[in-house]
This record gives structure tokens, sequence and C-alpha cells, in this order.
């Protein structure tokens, strides 16, 4: 059999799962064994193609993955997954590490649109945590750098959010829902959710409203963590119009907001503290809104065959409330981003074997920063967090191409990227900081037989130096304050895949080895010198160069009576050179991995056990053996069991119970801020209407 050319479009999104029925209208027939082999996405090519077509190592989440998960925050649905490891500072924040690459070395996407702003870190941070894990349909996380389709940041990979779109068959108006509760002991989580979806074929609704509350986390120790407790609300309507077969409109807004988030790594004592930094530190409040307009088309022109127009809006407030130790003086913060966006993506068939991507994009971030100081009664401005009023924009234009040659499919693609930074403050720098780049990647799939593939793509990624990197001014953890730096240069890796797949058979497998040659990295770094106060004066420097490789595996065998046995294993290494020395780089995760099977017991029953592992991770560099979040001596493996059974109760009500962690281990993940829960009683139902 030749291999299959997709040409479906990016407006035909993502198969999803039946319930929904997929989101897009052409994909509905995809809907069968052979899609859980190799499931449907969009974001490694802007066109929806089977996994095992890909040309890309890509992890896909589906809706019927996410009903197994843990699903406090958005990072958790991406726990576990192959080539992603979740950091997690305090409760109420995590990021995914994708291929030893963090915060804003990884692109974060919701529904094609970025995350990422002009004062995401390039570390830890909160802000992926601000989207309602609820309303997700699929997670795609497309390892590699992905900087010719979506721009800068995407050095590490590509995390796309797609979230859920009703769908209606037939002119009758319709509704449907569901209520969902869940309890969780290790960290006395209480988590409630309704969605309600009304409309048919031609308009059609869905509105969602999420709370959280979240108690003091219970350790493998019984030790109870303090300052860990939070609550956060979310709400989010989409609208769907179908003007006819080949128009579609879809208006989508989105709001979360924790509205006091303890920092505890900042309120108890880490590894080579006798004190914590702080008595008090709450993000209050965190809130993310999020309103977007899409256009698509599927109308062919002589230019395109189809086309997706997006225009978007996302504000993100960083609110900040701060006492240091033995401290009077009370810091007050109120930071925020604005993100605008536009972005347009066209696919054109080239003669029978050719297939066209190519778009334009614009964005522009502006930053608004304030903070106080109150001591005795009195409050005074101080010297914000960030240059108040500081812009970063950008604009772009890409083009991909595939073409079919016999059992071979080779792709080349290059972008354009032009920025413009403006730090607001002649003291810091007064002229605005230009740049412009060009990132390419070219790719190879071979089709060994139906159901196996051999692929390779060499591409470079891209990420300029944003607002945090150039003008943060303030305090850090581990008593260190950060000072400006104007001349940071661009970061950029290159990075060569060579792997294998197969989809077939009743089985599913992926093996990927990668190296990465990442230039220019940007880390925060010890100047030598300290404030009035006593603390280590730090900024954002080029440091130098990392060198990271590492293998991705993963391996799903499915069995006639329902059963489904599934495996991965993800290992990194990194070497760092900079003009001192060679040593490790940075919060590198240790090997890590599942194994696990899903026993059908019965019709109604069914049984999930796991096994979550990690290996030791004692290859440090200096900075994090200075992180007070990180053993000197390095952080301990673990194994973990979980067991969950899945009860159908009827048609309406399913309900889970489970135990997690079920020999009460203590352990933390690598980087991590506190130890991970202890033994945890789960018990969840799901109500559908």
């Amino acid at each position: 059999m030749m291999p299959v050319f997709t040409v479906a479009s990016a407006t035909e999104q993502t198969t999803i799962d039946s319930a929904e029925q997929a989101q897009q209208p052409k994909l509905k027939e995809a809907q069968n064994n052979d899609q859980e082999l190799s499931p449907i996405q969009v974001t490694a090519s802007r066109l929806a193609t089977g996994s095992n077509d890909s040309v890309r190592a890509v992890t896909v989440v589906t809706r019927e993955d996410i009903k197994h998960k843990p699903n406090a925050l958005l990072p958790d649905l991406l726990r576990n997954e192959t080539g992603v490891y979740i950091q997690q500072t305090t409760p109420g924040q995590g990021i995914p590490i994708i291929r030893g690459l963090k915060g804003s070395q990884n692109l974060h996407l919701i529904d094609g649109m970025r995350l990422n702003t002009a004062f995401f870190r390039n570390a830890p941070n909160q802000y992926f945590a601000l989207v309602d894990p609820f309303m997700t349909s699929q997670i795609e996380v497309v390892r590699g750098p992905g900087s010719v389709l979506y721009g800068g940041d995407a050095l590490g990979g590509v995390v796309n959010v797609i979230t859920h779109t009703p769908d209606f068959v037939g002119s009758n108006w319709q509704s449907t829902g569901q209520l969902a509760g869940i309890y969780n002991s290790a960290d006395e989580q209480w988590l409630s959710h309704i969605n309600i979806d009304s409309g048919n074929e031609n308009v059609a609704t869905t509105l969602g409203l999420s709370y959280q509350d979240i108690g003091h986390r219970t350790t493998g120790s019984g030790e109870t963590i303090p300052f860990t407790a939070y609550n956060a609300r979310a709400a989010n309507n989409k609208w769907l119009y179908q003007v006819n077969d080949e128009h579609r409109l879809i208006f989508d807004m989105q709001y979360l907001r924790q509205p006091a988030t303890p920092r505890v790594d900042d309120l108890v004592a880490g590894f080579g503290q006798t004190e914590p930094d702080s008595q008090l530190f709450l993000f209050r409040p965190n809130e993310r809104y999020f309103a977007h307009l899409n256009y698509q088309s599927t109308q062919s022109t002589g230019w395109f065959d189809s086309a997706d127009w997006h225009l978007a809006w996302q504000k993100i407030v960083d609110g900040r409330l701060k006492q240091a130790l033995n401290s009077e003086s009370v810091s007050t913060e109120q930071n925020g981003s604005e993100l605008f966006g536009l972005q347009v993506d066209f696919d054109k068939a080239f003669g029978h074997n050719g297939q066209w991507v190519y778009g334009f994009e614009a964005y522009q971030d502006t930053i608004s920063s304030a903070k106080q100081k109150t001591k005795n009664g009195i409050t005074v401005d101080v010297e914000s967090r960030f240059p108040d009023q500081s812009k970063m924009q950008h604009w772009a234009i890409f083009a991909d191409y595939h073409h079919r040659l016999g059992l071979h499919e080779l792709s080349a693609g290059g972008r354009y990227s032009d920025y413009n930074i403006d730090l607001n403050n002649p003291q810091i720098n007064d002229d605005v900081l230009k740049l412009s780049d060009i990132t390419w990647q070219l790719g190879w799939l071979y089709q060994l037989s139906d159901a196996d593939r051999l692929f390779a793509n060499l591409s470079r990624g891209f990420r300029p130096p944003n607002i945090f990197d150039l003008g943060q001014v303030g305090d850090r953890p581990n008593n260190r304050f950060n000072v400006v730096n104007a001349n940071v240069k661009p970061e950029s890796v290159h990075t060569l895949d060579v792997g294998f797949k197969h989809a077939g058979n009743g089985w599913q497998a992926e093996t990927v080895l990668f190296v990465s040659d990442y230039n220019d990295v940007i880390a925060s770094t010890l100047t030598g010198e300290t404030t009035a106060s006593g603390q280590d004066i730090v900024q954002s420097q080029n440091i130098g160069e990392v060198r990271l490789w590492g293998i991705e595996a993963q391996y799903n065998r499915y069995f006639n009576d329902g059963g489904h046995l599934y495996a991965h294993l993800t290992y990194t290494y990194g070497e760092q050179t900079d003009a001192d020395q060679d040593e490790p780089a940075d919060r590198i995760p240790p090997a890590f991995g599942v194994l696990g099977y899903h026993w059908p017991l019965s019709g109604a029953l069914t049984w999930r056990q796991q096994v979550r592992y990690a290996t030791n991770q004692d290859r440090l560099s200096g900075r994090d053996v200075r992180d007070a979040r990180i053993n000197p001596l390095g952080t301990g493996g673990f194994v973990v069991y979980d067991s969950h059974l899945t009860w159908q109760v009827g048609l309406q009500t399913t309900m889970r119970v489970g135990i997690e962690n079920l020999f009460d281990k203590k352990y933390r993940e690598h980087a991590s801020g506190l130890d991970a829960a202890g033994r945890n009683y789960h018990v969840s139902v799901f109500y559908e209407f």
C-alpha cells in the first residue's frame, strides 16, 4: 500500500472522541480502531494527520486518556506522558519539561494561539496552570523545535491544548451536559465542574464552570506541608456558527482565577536553608482572561484549499503579596500582560503529491507593572518588577512544503521572524531593540510497511530574549536580587531526530533518538555582588552552550477483550559549556516512565493499574546545587503504584475509585519545590445528561 498523504487542513483541527464527533465534520469517518493506534493531530504540521504519519515526534493525550488522569491542574494531564516531565514549584502551578527545556523555552498554545507572554520566565512558572483542565479535549505535544510553524520560544517543543467544541447533528435544538465531582484525600482536594452543550447542526454553544478547593498536602512520610492550600474558579463559553458546508465561525471566552496561592518553597525552608526566605508570599491574584475568534473556510480558491483565520486577546494578571522573613515591610505587586494576536494559515495541494502550508502572524504584548511597599502604615511606590508599559511586538511569515515521492515523504519549511522590544525606560535602553531571525526544518518519512515508518528531521529553533530576560528587577528565591541586563542575545537550538513508528495489528510503538545543540543559553547568573541587605545580585546572561541528547520510547498493546498494556521510557542527558567549565546542564529530569494495564473486568467494570518510576538524578549543575528546591546530593528515584476501578453505572453515571501511591512512598519529582503527595484515596463521579 502507498503511504496516505493527508491533505486535510488545520481548520479541520483534531479528531477527539466519538462523543464530540471530533470537532470537525470532515474527520468523523476517522472514528475507528486505527485512530486509537494513531490519533489524529494537527500541531506537528498544521495538517490533520495521524500521529504515525507525522515526520515529527508527537505525544497525543486524547479525551479517553484524560478520563484516567488527575485534573486539578492542566499540567497534570501531561504527567506520565512520553517525553514530558512535570515540575511543580508549588501547588497551583506546574510546567512541562520537554527534552530538558522548560518555561519560555517551550511554546504553549491554547487552540493554536500563544499562551507565552513577554514576562514568561525561562524557568518554572505558574502561567500554564491558568487554563481549566476540565474544558480540554486533547493535548498535542510536538517534541523538538517548532519555530518554523509557531515562531519564537519553541526550542524544546510545542504544547497545544485543544478545547472542547460542541457538535450536533440535525436541525432540532438539543442539549447535553456533564456534572463532575472529584475528591482526593492527600491534598484534601474537592473539584467540581458542570458543562452544558446546546444547539443544532448550525448553531451550538458550550458553557463550563469549575471550582477547586485544595487543602494541605500530606506526603509519604505522613508530614503535612503548610502553605499548600488554595482555591480556583474557572468559566468558559464557546459559540459555533456553521454558515454553510464550507464556512464556519467559532468564538471562545475563557477565564480562570486563583485568588491567593502561596509559594510554598519560599515559605518553607528548603535544602541548604535553616529558615525560609519569606514569612508571607502569595500570588494574589493570578488570573487569565482569553477571547478568541476563529473563521474557517474550506472553499477552495486558486491560492488555497482551506484557510484558518484567528484573532485573539489574552490578559494575564500576576499579582503578588510578599513579606521577607524578619521584615516589617510588606510589598504588593500588580503585574499584567495584555497580548493581541492575529494569525492566518492556508494549505494548498500542489499536484497529486505535494502540499503547501503557509501563513502570517503578528502579536503585540504590553506589560503593565507597579509595586508598593508598606511599613508602619505608610505605603510608597517603589521600582516595579518589569518596566511599566514595555512592549514586545513581532510579525512573521512562514511556509512548509510536504512532497510524497514513492514510499518517501519529504518536507522542508522556513520562517522569517521580526521582533521589536521596547523597554520604555531610557535609563535601561533608549532605543527599541530590533531582532530578526530565520528558522528552518527538513524532514523525511519512509513507509516500511502499512504499519511501520522510519523518520528523521533536522530543525532550528529560536527564542528572542523577552522582557523578563531583559528588564526584570526585584527579589528572587534563595536570597537573590535580579538586576537589568539589556544586552542579552537570542537563544537558538539545532536538533536532529531519528526514529521508528508502528501503528497496526493491535499495537503501537515509537522510539526516537534526539540530539540538540543549544546556543547562547539565557540563565540567571550570579554577578558576584550583593545588595545592602545581603542578597546575592543576579541577572540574565548568555552563559554558553548546552548539548542535549536522549531517547523517548513508548509501547501500547490493545487486546481483543478491551485490555490495554502501555509503557514508556524517557531519558535525557545534558552537558553545559561556558567560559569557566563544563558541567551538567540545569534541571535535567532523571530517566522516567510508566508501566500499566487497563483490564476490563466486565462490561461495566474496568481496573487500571500502573507503576510510575524515575531513577536518581545526581548530575547537578552549580545552579542546581544552589537551588533550595533540589537536594545538593541529588534527587532520589522512586517507584509508585496506582490502582483505579471504574464503574459504568448505567448509561449516564460513571464512578471512579482508586488508591494512588499505594505504598505511601515519600519522594520528590526532580526540581519541584515540595514533596509529592503520599497515599491518596480518589473518588470521582461523572453524570451525563
